[in-house]
């Protein structure tokens, strides 16, 4: 009778207290954040000190998060997206944080994966490439053939994550419910969101199902015949923790000399990429929520491979539609009607449709509106953002609906790519009139 494979070795409790001692200190450092942001307020430093004190949380948060990995990468993610919120020397460093980390050393992965598959690596793989092709903060992914000759890409999940996870989350919690009163929302909200996305990438099983679904979704948009690609899963070698995909090839599609030098069309391809997010988003409401160049290729065929579907989310109808139309009012300018949209959505009371309506005209400046990535880049945000911010804290009703947080990040996501792909494009020349076409009907 054959022996199961051992269990994978975990953190000790002693790594976990560690730990979190690690997040304790960086909620301290951010209480001084506050401090400096409120003694700024009242006139008692300068924003040259103010700036400092950010622009350095922002950079020991960033070297915390690729150096504990897990829950503290995804947390500063999101927050590097609200730069209507956060200041601005904090999410500048944020952004520089990727879910790209070094990969842990092979045995660990050998363990877990044999100990999920119930059986020896050399018994179910053909080959198996000792290296990571790709290492992010949950798992990491390495090119593999089956016994029949399949090309496949096999994500493990690193053993004893999900405790570490457990840890980071439990911080963040503390950290939102004690900063909460300097918030314009309620951030049980987004800790129940966040809480709920990372579990769900934790959940290889969920991914597959996921992947398999938006696959089926895009499927019903004619006009997006032979543009997208999405690998099939291999579910006999998939459990919730290793899951077994196509081996898809492809040039990274922010590798623009590489393409262009395989004659593709750097805009086509970000409108193509445009086009099949905002599917997802507005029309189907099941969406892959993170965007981003590591989780996206072009292919020989011009067509785009979608990789990595754990984190995805699906909006409520009604939030969508109300999001819907609230773009449609973001492009077409209509401070009445985005009012109104935010209302539907349960993002604020019609008690504050004024203020709404007020931030709006802020939103909608000339000078900060539309703008490409090459005007962005030149620009100096400080005051508008400063100004968002006080007119959002004038909005007491303001909250996020389920689902938004991840909404957020993933539109946030595309428009930074195809910015990239396309500097001197403006969103609205990008996607405006597929986005209206499409959205009004």
């Amino acid at each position: 009778m054959p022996v199961a494979p051992p269990r994978p070795e975990e953190a000790t409790p002693l790594e976990l207290v560690r730990r979190a001692l690690v997040g304790f200190g960086l909620l301290v450092y951010a209480f001084v954040v506050w401090a400096a942001i409120a003694a700024y307020r009242r006139k008692w430093i300068g924003r040259g000190l103010l700036r400092r004190i950010s622009t350095g949380f922002g950079r020991t948060f960033v070297r915390a998060a690729e150096r504990e990995k897990a829950g503290l990468i995804k947390v500063g993610q999101v927050g590097s997206l609200r730069s209507d919120l956060i200041p601005a020397e904090i999410t500048d460093e944020l952004s520089k944080l990727q879910d790209r980390v070094a990969p842990h050393p092979f045995p660990e992965i050998r363990a877990q994966l044999e100990y999920e598959l119930g059986r020896p690596v050399d018994e179910i793989f053909a080959e198996f490439d000792v290296d990571a092709i790709a290492a992010a903060s949950l798992g990491q992914v390495h090119r593999a053939v089956l016994e029949d000759g399949t090309e496949v890409a096999v994500k493990v999940q690193y053993p004893g994550i999900e405790k570490a996870v457990a840890v980071d989350m439990a911080v963040t919690r503390l950290g939102l419910w004690v900063f909460n009163f300097l918030t314009v929302a309620d951030t049980r909200r987004i800790y129940d969101e966040l809480l709920e996305a990372i579990h769900g990438e934790m959940d290889y099983i969920r991914e597959g199902e996921t992947a398999e679904e938006v696959n089926r979704n895009l499927g019903l948009a004619e006009e997006l015949a032979g543009t997208y690609v999405i690998p099939h899963i291999h579910w006999q070698y998939t459990t919730k923790r290793v899951l077994t995909m196509e081996f898809l090839h492809g040039i990274k599609i922010n590798h623009q000399a590489e393409l262009r030098a395989a004659g593709f069309d750097i805009d086509e391809i970000a409108l193509r990429t445009a086009k099949i997010f905002l599917r997802q988003i507005f029309m189907d409401g099941l969406f892959h929520a993170d965007p981003h160049p590591g989780n996206l290729f072009v292919d020989s065929e011009g067509r785009i491979v979608l990789l990595d579907f754990g984190m995805n989310r699906r909006l409520e109808p009604h939030i969508r539609d109300a999001i819907r139309r609230n773009l449609v009012a973001t492009i077409t300018m209509d401070v009445d009607m985005y009012a109104e949209t935010l209302a539907e959505a349960g993002f604020v009371d019609r008690s504050d449709l004024p203020k709404v309506r007020e931030l709006a005209t802020i939103q909608f400046d000339p000078r900060f509106f539309n703008l490409s990535a090459r005007e962005s880049a030149r620009m100096d945000f400080q005051s508008y953002f400063g100004e968002t911010r006080e007119k959002m804290r004038d909005i007491k009703s303001f909250q996020l609906p389920n689902g938004v947080v991840m909404w957020g990040r993933a539109l946030g996501l595309l428009m930074a790519l195809c910015g990239e792909l396309s500097p001197d494009a403006r969103p609205n020349d990008v996607v405006g009139p597929y986005v209206l076409e499409f959205l009004q009907g």
